[in-house]
Formats: structure tokens, C-alpha cells, sequence
């Protein structure tokens, strides 16, 4: 074989073929340089192969322009290595320019990871900071939800309870979990189904229903409780089933109620009023305002006039006006609740009116009834002094404002001539019924000074009490009885009597003088009354 075809299949082996040409080698061995030429050739080809096959910690020792081109390349993959593993741990500043079309590409790659890094660097920031906004939040709403007087109530769709703020415990009693454990909302709170019955049947928009209705606590007192339930949407706008808002609106209702009373009690009054003034003068129409009113007026009835002293415990506050409105209220409202009797404020006192059975007069009856509204006002105000005034009896309630007249009238008379009893039948007030008409006159004072003032200038000037031995002569009784029931001897009462008569320039033993003096002595009484008043 030729020099020339031996190098040729040298070659060919050397480039096509995987390890040494073993069978040219001994043609060859009286040419060194080619053997050189071959060790190096295979020195590279294994140099490369290594570096296919990413082995790039070979070292090539060989100097010329193949080999350094080699080299070249093991550096740039050894710095390109270094370089991914940079990118790796996060510096995304690396930059290649040896390899052409994949550097640009390469380069693009770190740009758009640094990207992504950033954004998601970015995105979790954001998502921490939500995170963090969101436990405020859930703390906020807890710190709501557990210290809020209204009660929270979500439920599902079928109407199972998800979840209910602890406030249940200060509104009803229960604990919150007592009430989603135990499905205590049909036992404790059956009003929630009709709401969510009603809101079935609603059509169109978000519809919400809102009830008011009295509730039993767990400790069995009874209040009163507003609900609104309303459909629970989520973020996104879909159901999640119901919300009910539930709150204490006792206090709101017993304002309601005490003005709702108030406005009543003013209109009742109104009514009185005008009756007692004669500006309702047909029966029948006093009877059918009162029926408008919802005032029941029997046919046969007892009038009184409770009288009341302000001195006692309704002035006891500081705002005493106020209070003692406040304390009428209570009293009225009391005696209007007792059987078949309505009670009504009049200046300086109160106006009841209590049925009678039938048309014949009970007497006795009404004393005790009396005695009975008396016992009340102590009870109810201890220390108050009250007094009562019954009328006389007439079949027409067109003579209602006449016999309060005369039940005001009976007062006024009994606390000044019975002073150690509390009420007072008009009846029981004899020739005062008749004296009481001119006492509020002017002459009244003018009669009595003109009759009875010498004498008694005479007591206040000595000290003495010759009026009240006037008046004990003029009741008809003897002088001897006069003596014993002032434990005098009769001939001092007679000489009281001589003293009398020369005061006054009269003789006793004359009737026009006696019916004189006498009716001056009621009209005193009458008169100071009045002043009292």
C-alpha cells in the first residue's frame, strides 16, 4: 500500500472512527512525525468528545491555532456554566456575547427571569401586604363581632347556622356555641323561619325582610328583639345564603309605649276637661267621643276627687316638675287599673270615676272604694298626702261637672272640720253644701268680719277662746253640758256667755241671732279652707 493511501485511511479513521488506528501504526513507525501528528490529532478528538460530553475540567496542554480554539471554547462553557449557576442563585446580570443567536436568546431568557422574579417578587409583596390587610381586618371584624350589642347570624341555604357572633350570649343568654351546636334556631328563634318564608316569596331585586317581635331570654325574661334578614353574597356577587342582623329594641319600646300612653292620657284629659267644662252639653255626644276614645262611661257611676299634696314625695327630685309629672303618671295609670274605674290629672289632683252596678245609691261602697284609693297612693308614694272627695249621686252625665264640684267641694270642707280623716263624703257636709257657693265670694270674709270680728279680735288680743264656747252654746247644747265638756263650771260659761254678748252687742236667746252667729262660725271654717287650699 502507498504512502498516500495509508494516509488517507489514517484519516478516514481518525475522524470517522472512535479509537486508535492500530493496524496503520506499524506502517508508520519509521515516521515519527506523522505518529506525533496522530497522538496529537487523537489527543484533541478525546479532548473535544469530553467536552460533548459536558466534561469540561480536561486540561489540553497543546498549543496551535485548533487546540486554542478548543480552549477558547472550555473557557466560555466553564464561564458560561459559572454564569447559569449565578443566574441560578438570583443574579440575573449576567450577560453572553460568544455564542452568536443563543446568546441573544440566552440574554433574553435573563431578562424575562429577572422579569418574572420581579414580578413575582412584586406579586408576593402584594400578597403579604393583602395577607397582612386581611388579618387586620379579620382582627377588626372580630373585635367588632365580639364586642357589637347586635347579633350576627349567617346561615346556608338550608338555613343551618354557619356562624353567630358571641354577643348572643349578652342579647339572649346562650352561647354561640350552644345555638350553632345544638340547632337551637327553630326552639330559640322561630321568627327566623317566617322571615326566610317571606323572603321566598318576594320577587325580583335583594329582597330583605325586617320583623320586630317579643323574644324569651334563656333566663326566661321576656324582651323585645328587631331582625333584618337579607341575603349573604360573597366577593364575587353569588348567594351564600342568609344574614340576619338581630338587636335589643326593649328600651326603644318602652319609649314607643310610654308615649303611646302619654298621648293617651292627654287625650283622655282633653275629654274631661271639656266635660267638666260644659263644652260637651248633649249626652249622647259625651258618649260617643268617650267611645271614640276607647273610654268605656258606664251609665251609673260614683265620681271622687282625689286631692294631692305636693309638699310630700313628689317633689323629692332635684327637676321636681318632671318628677312629679312623672309620679302622677304612675299614680293615674295605677287607679286606672283598678275594676271599672278610669282616673284623669285635674289641677291639684286627680278625677276618678268608677261604675256602679246599678242606680241605687251604695254609700258605704263607695267609702270603701275610697278608702281603697287612699291605701293605694300610700303604698305606691309613702309619706304623700292624699285626700278624697266623693259627690253626691244624679242619673245624668250632664251633671258630671256639678258633682265634681261637689266631690272638690267635700274635700276642702272635710280637711278643715274633719282634719284626722282622708275622705270625705259630700253628703256628710250638711249646710256647708249650701254655705260653700257664697264662702268663694267676696263677701264671704266681709260677713264673717262684720259678725264674728270683735270677738275674734277679742281672743287674739286675751289669749282666750270665746269663739270656740260660741259655738259649742250654738250647737244646742246646755250651758251645764257646754261646762262639763270643757271641764268648766257652768257658771263660768254662763259669765262667758254674758262676755260674748257684750262683745258683739247680741243676745243669744234670740234665734235670727243665733242662725247669724252660727252661719258666720261655718263660713270661718269655709274661709280658712279656702286660704289653706
Amino acid at each position: 500500500m502507498n504512502h498516500t493511501k495509508t494516509i488517507e485511511l489514517l484519516l478516514n479513521d481518525l475522524l470517522r472512527k472512535r479509537g486508535k488506528p492500530a493496524f496503520l501504526i506499524d506502517e508508520l513507525n519509521d515516521h515519527p512525525a506523522i505518529l506525533q501528528l496522530v497522538e496529537e490529532i487523537m489527543t484533541i478528538r478525546e479532548f473535544t468528545y469530553r467536552i460533548s460530553n459536558g466534561d469540561l475540567s480536561q486540561n489540553l496542554s497543546m498549543k496551535g491555532y485548533w487546540a486554542g480554539a478548543l480552549k477558547a471554547l472550555q473557557s466560555n462553557l466553564r464561564h458560561l456554566t459559572w454564569q447559569t449557576s449565578m443566574i441560578a442563585s438570583g443574579d440575573f446580570n449576567q450577560r453572553i456575547d460568544f455564542m452568536g443567536d443563543f446568546s441573544a436568546s440566552f440574554n433574553i431568557m435573563i431578562q424575562r427571569l429577572k422579569q418574572a422574579e420581579e414580578n413575582e417578587k412584586n406579586y408576593m409583596s402584594e400578597l403579604k401586604k393583602r395577607e397582612t390587610q386581611l388579618k387586620e381586618s379579620e382582627q377588626k371584624y372580630r373585635l367588632i363581632a365580639e364586642n357589637m350589642d347586635d347579633m350576627i347570624v349567617l346561615m346556608d341555604d338550608d338555613m343551618k347556622v354557619i356562624y353567630c357572633s358571641p354577643s348572643i350570649e349578652r342579647l339572649l343568654g346562650y352561647t354561640a356555641a350552644e345555638f350553632i351546636e345544638l340547632s337551637l334556631t327553630e326552639q330559640v328563634l322561630p321568627f327566623i323561619g317566617i322571615q326566610s318564608g317571606k323572603m321566598a316569596v318576594q320577587d325580583g331585586g335583594d329582597p330583605s325582610v325586617l320583623m320586630e317581635v317579643e323574644q324569651q331570654r334563656k333566663d326566661g325574661e321576656i324582651i323585645w328583639l328587631e331582625s333584618l334578614m337579607s341575603t349573604a353574597k360573597d366577593e364575587e356577587g353569588k348567594n351564600m345564603g342568609f344574614l340576619c342582623v338581630i338587636r335589643n329594641i326593649t328600651q326603644r319600646k318602652l319609649a314607643e309605649n310610654d308615649l303611646q300612653q302619654s298621648y293617651e292620657r292627654r287625650l283622655k284629659n282633653d275629654f274631661f276637661t271639656k266635660l267638666l267644662n260644659g263644652d260637651i252639653e248633649i249626652e249622647s255626644d259625651a258618649y260617643n267621643h268617650a267611645y271614640r276614645l276607647g273610654i268605656q262611661l258606664p251609665n251609673h257611676f260614683s265620681l271622687y276627687f282625689l286631692s294631692i299634696d305636693d309638699s310630700g314625695s313628689f317633689l323629692s327630685e332635684v327637676n321636681a316638675l318632671e318628677q312629679r309629672q312623672k309620679n302622677m303618671d304612675v299614680l293615674i295609670d295605677q287607679l286606672t287599673n283598678q275594676e271599672a274605674a278610669i282616673a284623669w290629672e285635674v289641677p291639684e289632683g286627680i278625677g276618678i270615676l268608677s261604675a256602679m252596678c246599678d242606680s241605687s245609691y251604695h254609700k258605704t261602697k263607695e267609702i270603701q272604694l275610697a278608702e281603697s284609693y287612699i291605701d293605694l297612693v300610700a303604698l305606691s308614694f309613702p309619706g304623700l298626702q292624699a285626700h278624697i272627695g266623693i259627690a253626691d249621686y244624679f242619673e245624668s252625665l250632664t251633671h258630671v261637672a256639678l258633682r265634681f264640684k261637689h266631690a272638690q267641694s267635700a274635700v276642702r270642707i272635710g280637711k278643715r272640720i274633719w282634719n284626722q280623716q282622708k275622705v270625705y263624703h259630700f253628703d256628710d257636709c250638711g249646710v256647708y253644701q249650701v254655705l260653700i257657693p257664697f264662702a268663694d265670694s267676696d263677701e264671704s270674709e266681709v260677713f264673717v268680719k262684720k259678725t264674728l270680728g270683735p270677738l275674734l279680735e277679742y281672743d287674739q288680743r286675751n289669749q282666750t277662746e270665746l269663739v270656740d264656747t260660741l259655738e259649742k252654746i250654738l250647737s244646742g247644747l246646755s250651758l251645764k253640758e257646754v261646762g262639763k265638756q270643757t271641764f268648766f263650771h257652768y257658771k263660768t260659761i254662763q259669765n262667758r256667755k254674758q262676755r260674748i254678748e257684750n262683745i258683739l252687742n247680741v243676745s243669744l236667746d234670740s234665734a235670727e241671732v243665733r242662725m247669724m252667729l252660727g252661719t258666720a262660725i261655718h263660713l270661718l271654717k269655709i274661709v280658712q279652707v279656702k286660704a289653706d287650699l
